[in-house]
């Protein structure tokens, strides 16, 4: 329970490293630092409170906090600590929708695939299964936040040092996976496939290739994070991949 809980303090710590990195500017809340990236303004992952020190407050207390501090934007959004059930509780009841971060760190031992067939490939290479992917996921954005959401995706690429491993038919990608790295910390992030092209094994090829390259980099800590009410922690699991905690975040639009 406690390399757990270790696990979990530092990938969730990897991930605000990336986030910082992204920042254009930082406002400082009573309860935590207020991320902003005005180029990317729509983009809720950049822009948002993080939480950290909510001591006795209230949910309420916090998205009013929230509400001032992001009162430019079209959103508010809020990460909460880990383990803070109460706020959980309290920002569902407030009607907010939550995002429930399931991390995973990978433990060997799970099915073997074939990766012969995955290379390594450059981030432009990427823009047509991105913006499938991004229209699938966002059915109501419009074509400028579509842009604006694929633009943000490569800005945090450059800022976790990320190398894409994927899958290549007809001439275009059609499955991919990223690996994040800061020498000793990796996280495998955005896995995605084409709608045409799922059920074939593409998902387990390319994680497992980004697994691989991870391991040969002696990397301490090998996690992912995963939708926590969604079917791929199933997979994840099969691929060597154990639970070790979970993070909420809060959206209102």
């Amino acid at each position: 329970m406690r390399r757990s809980l270790k696990e979990l303090e530092r990938a969730a710590a990897f991930e605000e490293l990336i986030r910082d990195r992204c920042a254009e500017r930082v406002v400082e809340t009573r309860f935590g630092p207020a991320l902003f990236n005005d180029t990317f303004a729509r983009i809720w992952n950049l822009n948002v409170v993080r939480a950290e020190h909510p001591g006795d407050a209230t949910a309420e207390e916090i998205a009013d906090e929230v509400d001032r501090v992001q009162a430019g934007l079209r959103h508010r959004r809020v990460i909460l600590p880990l383990g803070a059930e109460e706020l959980e509780n309290g920002f569902r009841k407030l009607g907010w929708e939550a995002d429930h971060f399931l991390f995973m760190a990978y433990r060997g031992g799970g099915e073997p695939a074939e990766t012969a067939h995955v290379e390594e490939v450059a981030p432009e290479r990427l823009h047509g299964l991105r913006e499938e992917i991004v229209r699938e996921w966002q059915t109501e954005a419009d074509p400028a936040t579509v842009q604006q959401i694929i633009a943000a995706d490569r800005l945090m690429w450059k800022a976790a040092n990320s190398r894409i491993f994927g899958i290549v038919g007809g001439g275009e990608v059609v499955s991919s996976a990223q690996l994040y790295s800061d020498g000793g910390t990796a996280q495998v992030e955005e896995v995605a496939t084409l709608p045409s092209h799922r059920g074939r094994g593409h998902a387990k090829a390319v994680v497992t290739k980004a697994v691989e390259e991870a391991l040969a980099g002696d990397h301490e800590l090998i996690f992912l994070v995963a939708d926590g009410d969604a079917w791929p922690k199933a997979l994840y699991n099969r691929l060597g991949f154990e639970e070790i905690g979970s993070r909420f975040a809060f959206l209102r639009h």
